[in-house]
């Protein structure tokens, strides 16, 4: 907090008791009064995406001690409606923001989860870099910025779905190479 930042950290299933006293405050009152609240809705292919954010004041001084800047919790819960079922899951975050309206933060943790599920799990699920057995740190970096050179390549020349850019690719590999060996002398030229 020395250097003028502010963080929004998630707290998982690592850090049990902490993870416990925002639920404990959430459970006490699952939806605060005035901007300490924000819930969104999508339907998209047959399902219903609710994220529920909740927004809490820290008076904990022992964690406040622990935690620079602590101001407040966060609870965002998602619920997943599909086929007659629903799903449920919560998240758990510190933040440091004590101005922040819930929609605000709401915004901000869905954009990073995007991140996750766009990049992280392209890279894990396409190009399978989690098991690709490589040991040594610098190939590893190497084959990441490879493979992040090929998704973005993928996605700008051949579909923006990572699944159908990859399938796409594979079947017509040769045209592909073929086209992007006739820019590269046009751009010689």
């Amino acid at each position: 907090m020395t250097s003028g930042n502010d963080y929004v950290l998630q707290i998982k299933g690592n850090q049990p008791t902490l993870q416990a006293r925002i639920q404990a405050a959430h459970a006490a009152q699952p939806t605060p009064p005035g901007d300490d609240h924000h819930r969104h809705q999508e339907r998209r292919s047959g399902r219903v995406n609710t994220w529920q954010t909740s927004v809490y004041p820290c008076h904990d001084p022992a964690l406040q001690a622990d935690w620079a800047g602590l101001a407040r919790f966060v609870v965002v819960v998602k619920t997943v409606a599909y086929q007659g079922k629903t799903t449920e899951h919560r998240h758990c975050y510190l933040t440091s923001l004590a101005t922040l309206p819930a929609a605000a933060l709401a915004a901000g943790i869905r954009g990073h989860w995007g991140i996750e599920n766009k990049l992280h799990r392209t890279r894990d699920v396409h190009f399978r870099q989690d098991t690709n057995g490589i040991r040594n740190p610098v190939a590893a970096a190497n084959m990441a910025f490879f493979n992040t050179l090929a998704l973005n390549h993928l996605l700008e020349t051949v579909d923006a779905s990572p699944s159908f850019a990859q399938i796409s690719f594979a079947q017509n590999m040769k045209e592909y190479l073929m086209n992007l060996k006739t820019k590269s002398m046009n751009l010689s030229n």
